[in-house]
């Protein structure tokens, strides 16, 4: 089983990186009072910045609605996933404490502005692979497991390419329902998506820490990885 970037994604999108944070045997049951303390911490930190009212002007959050744009896809209608978290945050919404892989995520995507997600490798048929869609491939939403939908083509997605199952629309839009997070996941792969201006630093360290956090809350063996446009592929 590998992980695998398409050439396409890194001929069209100049500098961008992958952080792959890999995790065998975690135990991401039970509630972690630290871990909440932690997510409201950096709820509050996004809630006193002074450029707020303008997030979507934030370098980080800005590079993403361009690629957004670059695909087709109207960024207000269909932001990504960090743009989301930010603006819910900033109304003041409280995220939920799903279970503790999950409020990691969320904690690191508040904390750095970068799209923070992950995969229960449990329900991988083949490879994983960020690349261009056919259109041909299914999509179950979050959520919905009784809905059938499939990716528009030429967007970019992270699927199964055993199954064709979409684990992530519009690259960092919306997760899959089929390989979410569960209190019962115990091998995930994480993904912290590095567009400029973040830089190769930035995202080795960005992975570091949220390695630490999963080390700290989960256990498990806990690897981390870099995919670039020199070394597109790692073996899981």
């Amino acid at each position: 089983m590998n992980i695998k970037i398409g050439s396409d994604v890194f001929e069209r999108f100049k500098g961008y990186r992958r952080a792959v944070v890999l995790v065998k045997g975690a135990d991401n049951r039970g509630e972690d009072d630290s871990l909440t303390a932690k997510l409201r911490s950096a709820e509050a930190d996004v809630r006193e910045r002074s450029d707020l009212a303008d997030y979507k002007e934030i370098p980080r959050i800005a590079s993403w609605r361009e690629v957004f744009r670059s695909m087709g896809i109207n960024p207000n209608k269909y932001p990504p996933s960090v743009a989301n978290l930010i603006k819910r945050t900033g109304k003041g919404t409280d995220l939920p404490f799903v279970n503790k892989l999950v409020c990691i995520f969320n904690v690191i995507s508040l904390r750095y502005m970068v799209p923070c997600g992950g995969d229960d490798l449990s329900v991988v048929t083949g490879d994983l692979r960020l690349d261009v869609a056919s259109g041909t491939e299914d999509y179950v939403p979050l959520g919905k497991p009784d809905v059938l939908e499939h990716p528009d083509e030429g967007e970019i997605i992270y699927f199964d390419d055993g199954n064709r199952d979409v684990f992530c629309r519009a690259w960092c839009w919306k997760n899959g329902d089929r390989s979410k997070i569960t209190e019962t996941t115990t091998d995930v792969a994480i993904n912290v998506e590095g567009m400029p201006p973040v830089s190769l630093e930035d995202l080795k360290a960005i992975g570091d820490e949220l390695a630490e956090m999963v080390r700290e809350h989960c256990g498990g063996d806990v690897s981390v990885h870099i995919l670039d446009d020199e070394d597109d592929s790692l073996e899981i």
